[in-house]
């Protein structure tokens, strides 16, 4: 198994990460070690976080920590939630979020998932975007963008 990160994977990010500041797009370079990195979108509503990895995967995610749920639900009690009741909890409460979005976010082609961990609890939509082609990735995130009501500068 190799560790670094592919150079190809990595200068096409940094295409998209040009057309993104052609743009005047905020965005966050985060470092990756093995994946390579991304860009986080900063966006100005924090309903969703918007990220696209240097494989190419493009992600809305709307998620919430599973720890500081806990703490809100229990507060100082001594009680302490079950992991399936707290992962209901979380469902639920993004469900109403969620569902806002769903039906544009599907529409553009992106993909309804779950990722669950003992530290989070998110629903993603994702798809795959070519990055060697930076005005087709700006084109779809700039659709993306537009399909959960947020201006895309």
């Amino acid at each position: 198994m190799e560790t670094m990160s592919d150079p190809k994977q990595s200068s096409s990010l940094d295409k998209v990460e040009e057309a993104f500041k052609k743009l005047g797009w905020s965005y966050e370079r985060l470092e990756g070690g093995d994946s390579g990195g991304s860009l986080l979108l900063v966006l100005p509503e924090m309903d969703c976080l918007v990220e696209l990895f240097s494989d190419g995967r493009f992600a809305c995610q709307f998620g919430v920590d599973m720890e500081e749920m806990r703490n809100l639900l229990t507060g100082d009690q001594t009680e302490d939630m079950a992991d399936d009741e707290l992962v209901r909890v979380a469902r639920y409460h993004l469900k109403s979020i969620v569902d806002r979005y769903r039906a544009a976010l599907l529409k553009e082609g992106l993909d309804e998932g779950i990722e669950a961990t003992p530290d989070h609890y998110a629903i993603t939509f994702e798809t795959r975007l070519d990055l060697s082609a930076p005005e087709q990735v700006t084109h779809k995130a700039a659709r993306c963008l537009l399909a959960l009501g947020t201006p895309s500068r």
